[in-house]
């Protein structure tokens, strides 16, 4: 990167976004220290540090790129954010920014957004075969709702435009409450938040229920209020997809409880829960064979191991930055709700352990589980699945 003694601010700002956009990064953090400002690029959910900017001209790239954004550039005690579009190559990439005051001046994350791109088809996730049939059942119902789970960047939001794509009709009103909206689609109506004025999730979504709607997407339930609203529209004549942040299938329900809902509405609206990760995935360019080691069987119990199983483990190359990996690949624990599963849940308390032990014996595939799919088929690496799950 140019050094930014030699380039005004407006250009630095520039070879970062683009550099950024070249290296397939999600997320750009620019954080000021005592000496300098760090800067850090998120690929593949990995954080990764590239050249720091001199501390000197840390308050003029804050300042240009709240200009961008359109935000208050007097106003550095608050947290502010927003969004702007910036030319990268011969690309518009949406931008979106978070500020926030730190000791030695506001912190910077921009995150970097795909609206310009068509959604992908459900078949294009990595469901493999047999989840996807299960996944088109799921999303074919005509009331209930579905609940996509994960850490945040997990891929809940794509897996969600993903079953929209499926529903998408001139037959169905399906609309969209989101934050920000990522992709764009002809027939769909979407609606974006905006805390500022007071239009919140819980607020959308009420009045998303006067607008007729067959199909319903709510971005995140992220209190009591959003979430009981949706339950209650899911068991009224609705198909509803929402995200929620949990670790499996077994936690969700754990948190829906927790968070207020009664017990019998969770059981009798609940179709389906997905709970997803990311993994990176290994660079063919360089990947290096070895042989299954003796401690790694434990792992991999469940699965069919070939005698002389050949895993593969990350080197480094120019073709992935020399971090041994390139593009992410999702795995998935899917579990659909059946009329037992749901008496189950009325009626029985349970606790963690034992519904996990009875998701089991339904044949659910864990998170891990599914990740050593993936480490047999030469996709991914062991530490990999043990660093997601």
């Amino acid at each position: 990167m140019v050094k930014p003694s030699e380039v005004n601010i407006q250009q630095l700002v520039e070879l970062l976004l683009v550099r950024a956009y070249r290296e397939r990064a999600s997320d750009i953090h620019i954080e000021p220290r005592s000496d300098k400002v760090r800067v850090r690029f998120r690929i593949d959910g990995v954080l990764f540090e590239r050249t720091p900017i001199v501390v000197e001209h840390s308050d003029s790239v804050v300042r240009r790129l709240k200009i961008l954004a359109q935000l208050d550039i007097t106003e550095q005690r608050l947290p502010q954010d927003g969004g702007f579009e910036a030319q990268t190559g011969k690309h518009k990439t949406p931008f979106r920014i978070a500020t926030f005051p730190t000791e030695y001046g506001e912190k910077v994350v921009l995150r970097l957004l795909a609206s310009s791109r068509e959604a992908p088809r459900i078949d294009q996730l990595g469901y493999g075969a047999a989840r996807e049939v299960v996944l088109k059942r799921i999303v074919n119902n005509s009331e209930g709702i579905v609940l996509v789970t994960g850490p945040t960047g997990s891929g809940k939001t794509t897996s969600m435009y993903a079953m929209l794509r499926e529903l998408e009709s001139a037959e169905r009103n399906i609309v969209t409450l989101e934050d920000p909206i990522e992709y764009r689609f002809d027939s769909i109506i979407q609606g974006q938040i905006n805390t500022r004025v007071g239009f919140t999730f819980a607020k959308g979504l009420r009045h998303i229920l006067r607008q007729d709607p067959d199909v319903i997407m709510v971005g995140e339930m992220r209190d009591y209020e959003t979430a009981e609203t949706a339950f209650k529209a899911s068991l009224t004549g609705h198909l509803v997809f929402s995200s929620l942040h949990t670790n499996s299938v077994a936690d969700t329900f754990v948190r829906l409880l927790d968070m207020g809902l009664e017990r019998f509405v969770v059981a009798s609206a609940l179709r389906a829960v997905i709970a997803q990760r990311l993994l990176r995935r290994v660079c063919l360019m360089c990947r290096s064979p070895s042989q299954l080691l003796p401690e790694h069987r434990p792992l991999l119990e469940g699965q069919t191991v070939q005698d002389g199983q050949v895993i593969y483990n990350p080197k480094g190359c120019g073709d992935c930055n020399g971090t041994g990996y390139v593009g992410r690949i999702g795995i998935f624990e899917i579990l659909e709700v059946d009329e037992e599963l749901a008496d189950m849940l009325k009626f029985t308390t349970l606790t963690r352990t034992e519904l996990k032990t009875r998701l089991r014996e339904k044949g659910v595939v864990s998170l891990r589980e599914c990740g050593m799919e993936q480490v047999l088929k030469g996709e991914t690496t062991i530490e990999e699945v043990l660093r997601v799950t």
